[in-house]
């Protein structure tokens, strides 16, 4: 039977537009994840400068979300070798989107953080399969380059999420942050369904 070396011919594939498409898809998964995270600061003074929260519940907010974050984290490597990388991706991507919506119908604190322990399960799973994912596309001689590419569009979410929040909660409230986050989590989503499965995942499944 004739042996499938798919990471192999990866490594010797020029880097070329497919790349740039991948590191966008997968990135704007990660920008949005980050987004989502970043955002609390502003929401939860909003929350507390309305009396919709008290400091407690604030606390248990961002607990709840790190706690959710762990979770997704452990499990998105479990799913991601047993299903793919395409499924999990996809999963903790449309996770994390409902859940915003969900939160931004919240009816009252406690609902919000029910909600945000879930929104912590996607957020914490997408951190884990984006860097493996553009990690296993992109050759090893510039896997550094492309990664701190992916971390570079990650972390500019903090200027842009605060700068957001600047605009929108004063204007329209902080339900339109969550609203935000998961409108573009369904269309990243959406967009991602084109994605290929990554060879390297394939490769010892077809040849098993």
């Amino acid at each position: 039977m004739k042996t499938v070396n798919a990471g192999a011919r990866l490594d010797r594939l020029p880097t070329s537009s497919f790349h740039d498409r991948m590191l966008g898809l997968i990135g704007g998964g990660m920008f949005l994840d980050a987004f989502e995270i970043y955002l609390q600061g502003a929401v939860l003074a909003a929350l507390l400068g309305l009396g919709w929260s008290t400091p407690a519940q604030n606390a248990n907010f961002i607990s709840i979300t790190f706690a959710g974050m762990v979770v997704g984290a452990w499990f998105a490597g479990i799913l991601g070798d047993r299903r793919g990388r395409r499924f999990s991706y996809q999963a903790n991507l449309l996770i994390f989107g409902l859940a915003s919506l969900a939160g931004a119908a919240a009816p009252s604190m406690n609902w919000l953080i029910v909600a945000r322990f879930v929104m912590g399960v996607g957020l914490g799973a997408e951190i884990v399969v984006g860097y493996v994912t553009i990690a296993e596309f992109v050759p090893p001689s510039s896997r550094g380059m492309w990664g701190s590419a992916l971390a570079v569009i990650t972390n500019s979410s903090l200027f842009f999420s605060a700068l957001i929040a600047r605009l929108v909660i004063p204007n329209i409230g902080w339900r339109w942050m969550f609203v935000i986050v998961g409108i573009g989590a369904l269309i990243v989503w959406q967009l991602r369904k084109r994605m290929p499965e990554s060879p390297r995942w394939l490769s010892p499944r077809a040849n098993g």
